[in-house]
């Protein structure tokens, strides 16, 4: 009973740790990457790079792409910027000729709202050739108390190639294990579950998404290769992946209908734990089908993912 009183308190004290604790930083902005005006006839492209350079791309996808102009910019703050200097030899597209100061009045996870004296603002949306999607999985009745495999997975496609991350709890000779999922796994996530036993729920979500997702499953991949995991219970540090990678998602506002797991009177998922009908071990996969129940209008069908046969060969199909 102690024991259990401990690891309670420890799971709480994660479980209701603030955003910035668990490594959240807000809305930041990456103004690296490809971007278009949202409303222009015109097939223009603004594509920012590493070396504090844009250019100005002009093109269809009938015709190569041609540069017009280019300049070299500064941002006023690079973790949270207001204004942007463009400084370009000649005028092309959104840029003029000298220095150009711009308010950057607004900006999420796949738009910049830009505004230069003298102009009504310009909305820049992200242009990118890759989909990124987040699957949440789970299986019951695998391991001696009737849980199973249970994991976040993070896939970014461009119809061609596909890369998938995954960590969490899986099965190792009828054992728990916990790491990066072995692709016979997480393979059997890649379409929806026949099984009532299975939960999946499959959200396309932005590239900023992804990248706040992939890096704390990296961090876990390593904690569990190095034996640098937070807890011994491996269920616990489970416990820590599902909430870290699904509330990373609403980091940038508020995309989907979360579910606030922190061990109070209202949460009747982990508050109800340990039950013989619901242990801590079922926590992850409880958790999953809450939010597959809360946004199931969001989920993306096989028929929707697959496309004409897309990824059928990377997903082991």
């Amino acid at each position: 009973m102690k024991r259990l009183a401990i690891i309670s308190s420890l799971i709480l004290v994660c479980l209701t740790a603030t955003p910035a604790a668990m490594g959240q930083k807000g809305c930041e902005l990456n103004i690296l990457g490809t971007w278009k005006a949202e409303k222009s006839d015109q097939a223009i492209l603004y594509r920012f790079t590493p070396d504090a350079k844009v250019t100005v791309l002009s093109g269809s996808g009938q015709t190569e792409l041609r540069e017009i102009a280019s300049a070299v910019y500064t941002l006023d703050n690079p973790k949270a910027p207001k204004v942007i200097l463009v400084k370009s030899d000649k005028e092309g597209g959104l840029l003029m000729q000298g220095t150009t100061s711009m308010e950057i009045a607004a900006h999420d996870d796949t738009s910049v709202t830009l505004i230069k004296p003298g102009s009504a603002p310009m909305r820049l949306v992200r242009v990118d050739p890759h989909r990124y999607f987040i699957v949440l999985a789970g299986r019951m009745g695998t391991f001696y108390d009737d849980s199973g495999p249970t994991f976040p997975m993070m896939i970014k496609t461009d119809g061609q190639q596909t890369q998938i991350d995954a960590v969490g709890i899986y099965a190792d000779g009828g054992k728990w294990a916990f790491g990066t999922i072995p692709a016979e796994t997480y393979n059997q996530f890649m379409k929806e579950p026949g099984k009532g036993s299975d939960v999946m729920l499959r959200l396309e979500i932005t590239a900023a998404q992804y990248e706040r997702g992939l890096k704390i499953v990296k961090t876990w991949e390593r904690r569990a290769r190095n034996n640098e995991l937070l807890y011994p219970d491996l269920w616990m540090d489970n416990i820590l992946v599902a909430k870290q990678v699904t509330e990373s998602l609403n980091q940038c506002g508020e995309k989907f209908k979360l579910y606030k797991l922190d061990w109070s009177m209202e949460d009747h998922i982990s508050s109800s734990s340990p039950r013989d009908d619901n242990p801590f071990t079922r926590i992850p996969y409880l958790y999953f089908k809450e939010l597959k129940r809360l946004n199931q209008s969001l989920h993306v069908p096989d028929e929707k993912f697959y496309g004409l046969g897309r990824m059928q060969k990377q997903a082991g199909q």
